[in-house]
């Protein structure tokens, strides 16, 4: 494990916050690379997020899987890269796309089961010396289980889980446990189902899944993390809404605080099995997900590590810039076509959060990042360039 701490200090201001998610199923997905709690810089982030750990019908948290995590240490590990760096902060996440509303929905509608649940989530982060909790409800209001009261239940939730946390600290002496939200770039999502000017007051900061704007398994290719739009706004441009820019004004008119804005940042890419192998332009014709990896094992999902081997190694691969000031890069081989961020345009995204003074920037995920260095000779190539950009633009 890399212990040294990195030469760029990182300030405990609000708008130079390093958020980085860690997926403990990477551990064991079989055919994964392998990476743990034990290859994490805990000098790289001011703040690392355990995905995912759950909750049971008894309204208390619990692990993602029991032997990972606690058997095996995995939460031990993980809180205890905080040894080294003092002013690491760690948290736990609990849902992701995977556990959906059905047990979300029933859980905030009952305010006997989210007293239950406010009491024990602070009994549980404690115990397992985690500093806060991470809320990744995708998304209330939407898909199977939930429903139209969905956007202020959550809300009243966490007013409750933060008035507790404050009150736990009073009593105690201990730093309040940290609350933020993990919460969605499509305006649809957030209109249904988050209270914006509300959770704004309750949480420290909002995590914004700024990526996915594009699925792979939308009919044309297409960048799913867009800065800009490459096109000018009008009644034509469809995708006008589906960029960075546009989601962090939403939010911002919507009555989120600037500073409680954390930009997220994607270490992998969205890939695509072209139609027509010779067409190979933003737009043109998909014929489904591009091939899995083989670490990551996901149709239409590859890992930065897995994009920058396949650049470095095999010669047949185009890489196309279209706008480097709007978007990353896509590269194509074949029929296989994959578009993702470097470390070019993740600079830019972290000088756009410096520009408009907002609360920093965050990471899915920090294992699919080049973690060996592999590929640029440094681990970290994605994570290490949105930083070192961050904080020249805030010096």
């Amino acid at each position: 494990m890399a212990i040294c701490c990195n030469s760029l200090a990182l300030a405990a201001d609000n708008n130079q916050r390093v958020v980085c998610y860690y997926t403990n199923w990477s551990v064991y997905r079989p055919g994964t690379a392998k990476f743990t709690p034990q290859n994490i810089n805990p000098y790289l982030c001011t703040h690392l997020i355990y995905s995912f750990g759950g909750f049971t019908k008894e309204n208390t948290l619990k692990p993602y899987d029991k032997y990972q995590d606690i058997e095996q240490g995995g939460f031990a590990k993980f809180t205890g890269l905080k040894t080294y760096n003092k002013n690491l902060k760690t948290l736990l996440a609990i849902g992701g796309w995977n556990e959906g509303s059905s047990r979300f929905s029933p859980l905030v509608a009952d305010a006997e089961r989210r007293s239950q649940f406010v009491r024990n989530a602070i009994k549980f982060l404690r115990q397992n010396h985690f500093d806060g909790l991470d809320l990744d409800w995708e998304y209330p209001a939407f898909r199977d289980g939930s429903k139209p009261k969905d956007r202020e239940n959550y809300a009243q939730l966490v007013q409750e889980l933060r008035e507790e946390f404050e009150r736990e600290s009073s009593k105690t002496g201990r730093p309040r446990l940290l609350l933020t939200m993990a919460v969605p770039a499509g305006t649809e999502y957030v209109e249904k189902g988050y209270d914006v000017p509300k959770l704004n007051k309750y949480l420290d900061w909002f995590n914004l899944l700024t990526y996915d704007y594009h699925s792979a398994y939308e009919p044309a290719v297409n960048h799913h993390s867009p800065l800009f739009s490459l096109e000018e706004a009008s009644e034509y441009n469809f995708d006008s809404e589906l960029n960075i820019d546009y989601s962090i004004k939403f939010y911002l008119n919507a009555g989120a605080d600037r500073e409680k804005l954390v930009l997220g940042i994607p270490t992998y890419g969205r890939s695509y099995t072209l139609y027509n192998p010779d067409a190979t332009d933003i737009g043109a014709p998909a014929d489904g997900p591009g091939e899995q990896g083989d670490a990551t094992r996901e149709k239409g999902y590859l890992a930065y590590y897995e994009i920058c081997s396949n650049l470095k190694e095999q010669s047949d691969w185009t890489v196309v810039q279209p706008n480097p000031k709007a978007m990353g890069p896509y590269a194509y081989n074949g029929n296989q076509w994959v578009g993702y961020d470097d470390e070019a345009i993740a600079r830019r995204k972290a000088k756009y959060v410096a520009e408009n003074k907002l609360g920093g920037i965050m990471f899915w995920s920090i294992d699919n990042d080049d973690f060996r260095g592999t590929c640029h000779g440094k681990p970290y190539p994605i994570i290490e360039a949105a930083k070192e950009a961050l904080l020249a633009s805030t010096e």
